[in-house]
């Protein structure tokens, strides 16, 4: 059995053997990709394997960073209202899950973000800045993911000024696939994690959930033996502090300006990396009442959400989906 912080690297690498037997071997391996540590954790598999999970994910950061002016992000950012892109498969796909969730959660999550977080607030660029409310405003009316659209092979983002940031679902994707790169070359447990995304296949893996107002875990919980894919967006990182008061790169598409109701929402699925992902940016954003109506719609989701002022919520579905849940 492993353990790991949610969003940070392994806490313990202790195995603990079930019923006196030898602990099963292992290879752990942790790269800098996507701006954050990535970590693979195989049972049964070779460093070839862990190199080819590496391998996806460095292949996507390539495809799917807005740090980087020559990855297709920034190209269909770049092409704004001028013309369509021609995308590669995983773009297009990554694109079509983000337009899912965009639709479902009526525009709390919205991968047009990017002319607010990039554009005016330069969250992680250097310079950060909280923007007047013109400017917000403006930016603003820039953040509308119907149009962006997709067809065929191209995509077209369809005004000038408009920016793609898939920083709500990137690395989930990225972890989803990297996954299943895994899986296809035989590697049956294991984990992959970046940052505050973990995928957790065949193996008993403990998590521990940060305490967003301080050190060490507010909850753990283990995964069992199955397939889940776990997710945290929180407030504290990227924040800018002008004048005493905080801000973080987790913002409101309506208002243009950082959600406040939450500290932290974790979200587990026994599903795809990408949509928890997503869904927990989703969650975040929403705030307390919006999203308590949204998870009545989807059952299926899992919550550990931590409130300011230290209340937390959780829902039975989490309970459902892991064993020996504990708050800490």
């Amino acid at each position: 059995m492993r353990s790991c912080f949610l969003g940070l690297l392994a806490f313990s690498s202790m195995i603990i053997p079930a019923s006196g037997s030898p602990p099963e071997a292992f290879i752990e391996r942790v790269q800098f990709h996507m701006g954050t540590y990535a970590r693979v954790l195989i049972y049964g598999g070779t460093n070839a394997d862990a190199d080819a999970a590496f391998l996806k994910i460095k292949e996507l950061d390539g495809l799917l960073s807005d740090y980087d002016p020559g990855s297709e992000v920034s190209e269909i950012s770049g092409m704004a209202g001028k013309r369509p892109v021609k995308a590669s498969p995983d773009v297009l796909e990554v694109l079509k899950e983000a337009l899912y969730v965009s639709g479902e959660t009526g525009g709390a999550f919205d991968p047009t973000i990017g002319a607010l977080t990039i554009g005016v607030y330069r969250f992680g660029r250097g310079g950060d800045r909280v923007p007047g409310d013109e400017e917000i405003r403006k930016a603003k009316s820039l953040v509308n993911f119907r149009e962006l659209r997709i067809q065929g092979d191209e995509a077209y983002l369809e005004r000038e000024g408009m920016m793609l940031d898939l920083g709500g679902i990137g690395k989930g994707y990225a972890v989803e696939k990297a996954v299943r790169v895994l899986k296809r070359r035989g590697v049956r447990k294991g984990m992959v994690s970046l940052s505050g995304d973990i995928k957790v296949f065949g193996s008993d893996i403990e998590i521990g959930v940060r305490d967003p107002g301080g050190e060490g875990a507010i909850a753990s919980f283990h995964t069992g033996t199955g397939e889940l894919a776990i997710s945290t967006s929180g407030g504290y990182e990227r924040v800018i502090d002008p004048l005493g008061k905080a801000y973080h790169h987790l913002l409101v598409p309506a208002t243009g300006k950082p959600g406040r109701d939450f500290l932290s929402v974790t979200v587990i699925l026994d599903g795809d990396s990408a949509l928890a992902d997503a869904y927990a940016t989703s969650l975040f954003v929403m705030g307390k009442d919006r999203s308590l109506e949204f998870l009545k719609k989807h059952p299926e989701i899992g919550v550990f959400a931590v409130l300011p002022d230290g209340e937390i919520y959780y829902n039975e579905r989490l309970k459902s989906l892991v064993t020996g849940f504990k708050v800490l």
